[in-house]
């Protein structure tokens, strides 16, 4: 997990400690899982292969550009929620890059979520 916002990967990393993230899904099923890493160095996206920015819109330029430089050949770029006009922006921070890349968006968040204990459970709305 990689957050560009001053402190917030520091705050997430300590907030969740050794144990997992927990989510509550609509149905009450909760699923457990824990992040390779919190962090907000943007090398680590030389490890990807695929890449989901589920970050407001105005904030995908600042992602594409940080990442840009680590990212490999092929590494598939989801967004979402997506706007018009998004591989464009792709296009033009990556530069020559952007054609060795698979970009993608959504429309709109497949789902609403909430903290209900911030940086270690949620819940879908």
């Amino acid at each position: 997990a990689v957050s560009l916002y001053a402190d917030e990967a520091a705050k997430w990393k300590e907030a969740l400690g050794g144990g997992e993230y927990e989510l509550t899904l609509d149905t009450g099923k909760v699923i457990t899982s824990k992040p390779d890493d919190i962090t907000n160095d943007p090398s680590v996206a030389a490890k990807a292969d695929a890449i989901v920015l589920a970050v407001p819109s105005f904030a995908h330029g600042q992602y594409f550009e940080a990442f840009a430089p680590h990212m490999k050949p092929n590494c598939v770029v989801a967004v979402m929620p997506a706007r018009s006009g998004g591989d464009i922006l792709f296009a033009s921070k990556l530069g020559a890059k952007a054609k060795d890349m698979i970009f993608m968006g959504f429309e709109t968040l497949p789902w609403a979520c909430r903290f209900t204990d911030w940086g270690k459970k949620a819940t879908i709305l």
